[in-house]
């Protein structure tokens, strides 16, 4: 049986294409143009992927995305987003509400179709043909100020295949990389407001991104800078005065040496029908997001899988971004999240409600604070007070 695709984009172009590709690759598929006929198909048809554009004429595709999550029936369909916005606030928007992964326009069909079996988990034996440049599309994470270097190194970058990023700041391209894997990072090294050097170390830090191909920018030859930068292993540099085209020489460069490193250190004895490399997002079931008022009495002794689980299935993010959002929110409160308590949550309570706003809109971003403040205002087990009482009850 076929695997069934909703496909809903207003432009026919993308519509008339992405049903030519998915369905040569064994996949049915049903089109949509808005909003309102989506919801139509969605309440009269069931579906095994949703492709999902971002800018719809009539709403933002976020919004059907946050309806299906909160429906048991769809909550876990899996949703591949859109957009000719390729900025990782579009990314972040749609990741946090649940959406499973982001594919920039420009997209390759061949990636597409890759995800497309991956989400639906669609067997490579069941016969339907598979194009052969889905293993080679790698993603691409661009960090530079200048909004005309960025969009020229992505240009030159997607002619290789591959997915690009941008983002204008270190901060963005950290909240990027918490929520969705790369395989490369280009970085200027100068950007004012950015130490080159220390944010590499802070992504080296991140779970999954030790090994990522980095390439240094800069404007000119800098002895100390690049010192420094080889320090927290940078693998090249690149002047952003060359000519472009040396730029996308040297990230194939580093993908090659990324590959063949990987082939090298795989086991002798590899398992039969290994898919190609390609870091995508984790396919991770999608919960619809917990009731913020719902009972519950963590343990307060501080473990992952107590009070710490207890605030992340309150803050109202997707589970692929929820555990590594909040961990950073109290570290940077100076609070240590495997040794989570009461009081040191109400300390870290500002940060959690600082990075929330960033993912939720204002009233969603309060409802969960006040959620979480609940935690804050819990007892140690045992006690029996009617405050405590009257905290855990909440």
């Amino acid at each position: 049986m076929k695997a069934r695709v909703l496909i809903v984009d207003d432009s026919a172009t993308v519509r008339a294409d992405l049903r030519g590709v998915l369905s040569t690759a064994g996949f049915g598929t049903t089109l949509c143009e808005s909003l309102a006929v989506a919801r139509k198909a969605l309440s009269e048809s069931e579906f095994d992927l949703l492709i999902l554009d971002m800018l719809l004429p009539d709403g933002d595709g976020v919004e059907l995305l946050e309806e299906l999550r909160r429906v048991p029936r769809t909550a876990h369909l899996p949703v591949l987003m859109l957009s000719t916005e390729a900025a990782v606030i579009q990314r972040l928007k749609g990741l946090s509400h649940g959406a499973n992964d982001y594919v920039g326009k420009p997209y390759d069909s061949a990636y597409v179709v890759r995800r497309a079996h991956e989400l639906t988990q669609l067997p490579d034996s069941d016969g339907t043909p598979r194009l052969v440049s889905a293993g080679r599309r790698r993603r691409v994470l661009v960090v530079d100020g200048r909004i005309d270097f960025r969009h020229r190194a992505a240009d030159a970058l997607r002619k290789d295949g591959h997915d690009v990023i941008i983002a204008e700041s270190g901060e963005d391209a950290l909240r990027l990389l918490e929520a969705q894997p790369v395989d490369c990072i280009l970085l200027d090294l100068e950007m004012p407001g950015l130490e080159g050097p220390e944010w590499v170390r802070a992504v080296r830090a991140l779970p999954g991104t030790a090994h990522v191909a980095v390439v240094g920018l800069t404007a000119g030859f800098d002895a100390k800078l690049i010192s420094e930068a080889l320090a927290v292993k940078v693998d090249a540099f690149c002047s952003k005065t060359e000519d472009i085209e040396v730029l996308r020489a040297q990230v194939r460069t580093e993908l090659r040496r990324r590959a063949e490193s990987e082939q090298s250190t795989a086991p002798a004895a590899p398992v039969a029908h290994a898919p190609a490399h390609h870091p995508v997002a984790p396919v991770v079931p999608v919960a619809p997001v917990p009731n913020a008022s719902a009972p519950h009495a963590p343990s307060v002794g501080g473990a992952h899988g107590s009070l710490f689980d207890a605030l992340v299935a309150r803050c109202g993010l997707s589970p692929v971004i929820a555990p590594s959002t909040m961990t950073r929110a109290c570290r940077k409160a100076g609070v240590e999240p495997q040794m989570l308590t009461p009081v040191t949550l109400a300390k870290a309570l500002p940060s959690i409600r600082d990075m929330l706003h960033i993912f939720l809109d204002a009233q969603e971003a309060e409802r969960r604070i006040q959620a979480i403040q609940a935690l804050a205002h819990a007892e140690p087990p045992g006690a029996s007070s009617p405050e405590s009482k009257k905290s855990r009850g909440h």
